[in-house]
């Protein structure tokens, strides 16, 4: 049985954390690319950690690639500071980073 290599958006939030583990856990997963704003404290043997800029999503064009992309990538108003902000990081990011894993 193939292997299969997930890509992951938001790994460092409480979802995307706990969506972490249950990959580590299961054998089926033989990857994990990590993609993420802030730096992350992981150290496992199936991890790759990208710290990437969002706003920048073109220059890691060549990362997203893998069988499954996952995304726990999200933000609250007040933390973004404005509703056109979040819809960045709730939509936009997520739906270019789609798009780029998707043609790759």
């Amino acid at each position: 049985m193939k292997k299969i290599h997930a890509l992951i958006l938001g790994a460092t939030g409480a979802t995307g954390r706990e969506l972490v583990k249950l990959l580590l856990e299961d054998s089926n997963f033989s990857q994990v690319s990590l993609f993420v704003r802030r730096p992350v404290n992981i150290d496992h043997e199936k991890i790759t950690v990208y710290k990437i800029d969002f706003t920048r999503l073109n220059e890691y064009n060549s990362l997203a690639q893998g069988d499954v992309l996952f995304s726990a990538l999200g933000t609250t108003k007040k933390e973004a500071g404005s509703e056109k902000e979040q819809f960045l990081v709730d939509y936009t990011y997520q739906y270019k980073f789609a798009e780029m894993a998707y043609e790759n």
